[in-house]
């Protein structure tokens, strides 16, 4: 298996290498997003690393921080 790479991702492409037994990058997205919410502390921290609410990807920092938080890609599904 190759090693899982910390670096900036799109969110749907992040959110599809964590869930790839979604039906499509855009439900892997929002399931992603429901766990995030979850944790309103988390998400806080998560969106301090953002330089916009509004950014389609995660930057390395915050990728970091969802590695930590959730565990690397494809270790759910």
């Amino acid at each position: 298996m190759q090693m899982f790479k910390i670096k900036a991702y799109g969110k749907s492409e992040f959110a599809f290498m964590m869930f790839p037994k979604s039906r499509d990058p855009k439900a892997a997205q929002d399931k992603l997003l429901r766990w995030i919410k979850k944790s309103p502390r988390f998400h806080k921290r998560l969106l301090r690393l953002a330089c916009s609410v509004n950014d389609n990807i995660y930057s390395k920092e915050q990728v970091r921080l969802l590695v930590e938080h959730f565990g690397e890609p494809g270790e759910y599904e």
